[in-house]
């Protein structure tokens, strides 16, 4: 598939530009000796090195040429004699160029006319320098081949200078590009999700997983734009979080279903039910070699169709599942001589490829990489005329725990329900009734009693008469076209026909919808409202956020409430500096990049603010600077924890579990609580309590019990 970042290397109609003139290599002659000077000159006056000559620049004592060295930075070799106004002022020269000019580029090489002044043995070791001479050895040939070895050392430190600070600007670009994108997108990502929690019908809930799938894409061009040096470097890491390959495969179809409408394409997609509901992988990466062997696909095919299927293959370890994702179009077709080279970087089936179609034929040869790093196999069967399929197989190993994901429609059972299904194809038929048959329901053939009808035209067609008064699932493509009315009891989704709506559908259609809502209403229940403060501070429980954009404060206070927990919003560091030091809260969340004091700012202030009391409040980075490193930046600088932007809720409740004590019920306001959550020390079989600990233990613990004895008193009987 074409992506901006094959154009990256288009570079073949790029206009020529003209060669700029490099200046020559400063080189700088230190002696007293104004002969040695005249023989340098007549030496080295036609020497080029990589097309450029040499500036000589002339000195004749140590205090000179400090002079030069600190208005110019860009001395590449430095010859230095040791005897000149003093014994060693060629060596005390060296030293201030290394220390005091802090100048560690510069190829230093001493000439001496008394070799045994300055013992070899002790200059090399005690001396930051690259190369010690006695003149009497230096030759014109020898001369000339000292400097070119220097010059070239030079050269190599200063191309790998600049190649690491365009590093560090580009890092930096990305770094606030990636801030300033995720810092909306958060906003997006976290409103769709609370939107998901709230009592939304069958038809909303699909259309805001539609657009919170659209957002989440968007998400990972973003996120492929910070990968883009890790690519440059070869340095690309696979990951391993639970993935629902179905639903992400389905995902990479919907984003595509317009692009193969718009060329008159049948998009159809299989999922085998028998692949288990979460494995092990990269749902980044698996998707991006999706997307490019789908595009690809539909990109060259001019009519037909493209498949996209994927089957659980037999032969796996226990706990583990091989997986075949294929991908098979009606295309051009690939000849035999072309396949073996077209994994290969900027390879395409001909010449003409990239203006009949456009790209470049990066994205194979990345997406073999891709699956290469997950210890798989790709490949593709072809022939000219007869269309393409490319496949790809990994082996998993299957998710053991549930994670506490974004909450998704419910698949209800088909039990006892018949079906009847007309389809374009029959390969679409086949899809149809395996989705329905692993529900639990009963395909049917014509002419036999049927409970639900499922009717899917081909794209284009006229949306053929339904049985009215039947209950009938519609599956019709966007450009269908569309009657006058639909018969009551019609239930219509779009096309490629997705299993969970599908399945939906049909129990939607045979009077099932209630249990099918209720079931998915459930999944999106959160934990109630949020206790009042005085109880959250009672509990250790209560939350300070540092946050200074007011929509994303908003988010922040909504994906708490959902979850139960008490908050209080500050608009930089400072008021949270302020409002921490009341003593209230059990942690703190703290964005990285806020005006007056940033969040870096405010962890230094308050771990500053506890040395020597023993406590220690929770500090967790909500930023939305994603760059590597970064998590690694945040714990040095003494926080416990780091959340990226956008902020999921089921991250966010792990984040809570683990740093908040648990929520104790019955507690009461004025009772005394811990600041200090996290490692529980004293379970440490090695953790001895200083005697100032214990001491305030047995002031907690006194506080503790005449609390209790005022609650006890004052409790209605």
């Amino acid at each position: 598939m074409t992506s901006d970042l094959d154009s990256l290397f288009l570079v073949e109609d790029a206009p020529a530009t003209p060669a700029r003139e490099l200046p020559p290599w400063p080189i700088l002659v230190v002696d007293d000796d104004e002969e040695v000077h005249i023989m340098t000159r007549l030496v080295l006056s036609r020497l080029t090195y990589k097309g450029r000559p040499l500036e000589l620049l002339t000195a004749r004592s140590a205090v000179e040429a400090a002079g030069v060295l600190t208005k110019r930075d860009d001395i590449a070799v430095a010859l230095l004699d040791i005897v000149m106004e003093t014994d060693d002022a060629g060596l005390v020269l060296a030293r201030r160029i290394r220390e005091e000019f802090d100048n560690h580029d510069v190829r230093i090489v001493l000439r001496t006319g008394q070799p045994g002044q300055a013992p070899v043995r002790d200059v090399i070791v005690n001396y930051d320098i690259n190369d010690y001479k006695a003149k009497t050895e230096l030759t014109s040939e020898k001369l000339f081949i000292t400097i070119i070895t220097a010059l070239r050392s030079y050269d190599n430190i200063r191309t790998a200078r600049e190649a690491q600070s365009a590093s560090r600007l580009k890092s930096s670009f990305l770094a606030t590009m990636s801030h300033e994108i995720r810092t909306p997108m958060n906003a997006v990502l976290g409103m769709l999700e609370l939107m998901s929690h709230t009592g939304l019908d069958d038809e909303q809930m699909e259309m805001l997983f539609t657009a919170r799938d659209a957002a989440g894409t968007l998400l990972r061009i973003i996120d492929d734009i910070l990968d883009f040096s890790k690519i440059e470097a070869g340095r690309m890491d696979i990951e391993c979080h639970p993935v629902a390959l179905g639903p992400l495969v389905e995902g990479v179809a919907d984003m595509l279903a317009a692009q193969a409408r718009k060329r008159a394409l049948d998009l159809h997609v299989h999922i085998d039910p028998a692949i288990p509901d979460l494995l092990m992988g990269d749902p980044l990466r698996l998707r991006q070699v999706l997307y490019n062997l789908t595009g690809n696909a539909i990109k060259f095919t001019e009519k037909g169709g493209v498949t996209l299927s994927m089957r659980c293959l037999p032969g796996a370890e226990p706990g583990r599942c091989r997986v075949k994702v294929a991908v098979q179009d009606t295309g051009i077709g690939i000849a035999e001589d072309v396949q073996k080279q077209l994994f290969q970087p900027f390879t395409q089936a001909e010449s003409s490829t990239s203006r009949r179609f456009g790209g470049t034929g990066l994205g194979l040869s990345i997406s073999r990489r891709l699956i290469d790093l997950m210890q798989g196999r790709i490949g593709l069967e072809s022939a000219p005329g007869q269309g393409s399929t490319f496949w790809f197989e990994i082996d998993l190993a299957i998710a053991q725990e549930q994670p506490a994901a974004a909450p998704q429609p419910a698949l209800p059972s088909l039990s006892g329900i018949d079906v009847l299904v007309v389809a374009e194809t029959p390969a679409l038929r086949d899809t149809v009734a395996c989705y329905i048959e692993a529900a639990g329901g009963r395909v049917t053939e014509p002419g036999q009693a049927w409970t639900v009808a499922v009717v899917i035209p081909r794209p284009g067609d006229v949306w053929p008469d339904l049985p009215d008064g039947r209950p009938a699932v519609l599956v019709a493509a966007a450009d269908s076209v569309r009657p006058a009315g639909l018969p009551s009891g019609t239930v219509q989704i779009g096309r490629p026909v997705r299993r969970v709506p599908l399945i939906r559908a049909i129990a939607s259609a045979a009077g099932q919808e209630m249990a099918a809502r209720s079931a998915t209403a459930s999944r999106r229940q959160g934990r109630g409202e949020p206790p009042p403060v005085e109880v959250a501070i009672a509990q250790g429980r209560l939350v300070l956020v540092a946050e200074d954009q007011p929509v994303n404060q908003m988010v922040i206070r909504r994906q708490l409430s959902l979850l139960g927990i008490a908050a209080e919003i500050t608009e930089d560091g400072r008021q949270a500096l302020a409002a921490w030091r009341s003593g209230r809260f059990g942690l703190v969340l703290t964005d990285c990049n806020m005006p007056e004091m940033d969040g870096f700012e405010l962890t230094a202030a308050i771990r500053e603010a506890e040395t020597g009391t023993g406590l220690r409040t929770p500090i967790i980075a909500l930023t939305a600077n994603a760059m590597a490193g970064e998590s690694q930046r945040c714990l040095a600088a003494g926080m416990d924890g780091f959340l990226a932007k956008p902020l999921e809720l089921d991250r966010l409740d792990r984040c809570l579990t683990q740093w908040l004590p648990p929520c104790r019920t019955g507690l009461r306001p004025g009772l005394p609580h811990r600041r200090n959550p996290g490692p529980d020390r004293a379970s440490d079989p090695g953790y001895r309590p200083t005697a100032s600990r214990r001491r305030r233990f047995l002031i907690w613990r006194a506080r503790w019990s005449c609390s209790a004895r005022w609650m006890t008193r004052r409790a209605p009987s």
